[in-house]
C-alpha cells in the first residue's frame, strides 16, 4: 500500500496535509505521537472515515477509493480506539459482522462464518466470551473482541487507533505480542497508533514518528540505536533506549 501525499482533516480547523509512506506486507508499523498530533485523523483518512482534500492511496495499480465500499473492506480492517455497539448482541454476533463484505444484500452469515468467527475468538484466546452479552464485558475485553471482528473480515490490511489502550500492563503485552504472532503467520499488514515507545520498540518493525504533522520513518531492524534514540527524543524529550533480557526499555532524563 502507498500513501501518497494525503491531506484532510476536521470541520473545526484540524487539518494534515501531504503525507506520505508505504505499508509492506508482513510488517507492523508503531505510529507514534503526542496526543492531538494527528494520529487517529491519518489511520481514518486511509480507511476512507475522513474524505480526502488531495493525494490518493493506492494498493499495487489500484486507487483505494475507486473501489466499492465493500471492495476496500475486504483489504482493509478498521479497529477504533472504542467500539460503537450500544444494544444487547452476543460476543460471536459482534465478530460476525467482520463477515459483512462477503455478504450478498439480505443474505445472513451461515454456518462456516460462525466456525470462522468462533476460530477467531480462539486465535485471540478469549473463546470462553463467545455467548456473553457484549456490553457486559470490560473495555479491554471488547476492545479484544473488536480486533476479532477485524481477523474475521480478512483484510491484509489492519489499522488500529490505540488498540491496548483499555488493557492493563501484563494483557497490554500479551496483545501487542498476539498481534505481532497474527501479521507474521498470516502475512498481513498493520498500522498501530500508540502513545508507548517501548511497545513500537519490541513488538514493530518500524516507526512512523508524527511531529508537526510531518512523518519520519524508523526502521528498527537497520536504524543505529543513537539515531533512534535521537528521533525519539525529538518528541518525547532526552530518551536512552536500554536492553535488557532482549526487551528494550525507555529511560527518560527529563
Amino acid at each position: 500500500m502507498r500513501i501518497n501525499g494525503i491531506s484532510g482533516g476536521y470541520s473545526d480547523g484540524f487539518f494534515i496535509s501531504d503525507i506520505s509512506f508505504n505499508i509492506e506486507e508482513g510488517k507492523i508499523y508503531a505510529l507514534l505521537g503526542l496526543n492531538g498530533s494527528g494520529k487517529t485523523t491519518i489511520i481514518k483518512m486511509i480507511c476512507g472515515l475522513i474524505k480526502l482534500k488531495s493525494g490518493n492511496i493506492t494498493i499495487g495499480e489500484k486507487d483505494l477509493f475507486t473501489l466499492k465500499e465493500k471492495e476496500r473492506a475486504k483489504l482493509i480492517s478498521y479497529v477504533p480506539q472504542s467500539g460503537t455497539i450500544v444494544y444487547y448482541t452476543t460476543v460471536v454476533d459482534v465478530v460476525l459482522m467482520g463477515a459483512t463484505p462477503y455478504l450478498n444484500m439480505f443474505q445472513t452469515p451461515a454456518q462456516e462464518h460462525r466456525e470462522q468467527a468462533l476460530e477467531c475468538l480462539e486465535i485471540l484466546g478469549i473463546s470462553e466470551l463467545a455467548d456473553r452479552n457484549y456490553l457486559d464485558l470490560s473495555e479491554g475485553q471488547k476492545q479484544i473482541v473488536v480486533i476479532a471482528r477485524a481477523l474475521m473480515q480478512k483484510g491484509t490490511y489492519m489499522l488500529m487507533d490505540e488498540p491496548e489502550s483499555s488493557l492493563d500492563l501484563i494483557n497490554k503485552n500479551k496483545l501487542m505480542k498476539k498481534i505481532r504472532e497474527i501479521i507474521i503467520n498470516m502475512n498481513k499488514s498493520c498500522v498501530i497508533s500508540m502513545h508507548n515507545p517501548e511497545y513500537a520498540l519490541n513488538y514493530c518493525d518500524r516507526i512512523l514518528l508524527l511531529k508537526d504533522k510531518k512523518i519520519t520513518e524508523i526502521d528498527l531492524k537497520t536504524e543505529d540505536i543513537n539515531m533512534v534514540e535521537k528521533k525519539l527524543s525529538e518528541i518525547y524529550g532526552q530518551v536512552k533506549i536500554l536492553e535488557y533480557n532482549q526487551k528494550y526499555m525507555l529511560y527518560y532524563s527529563d
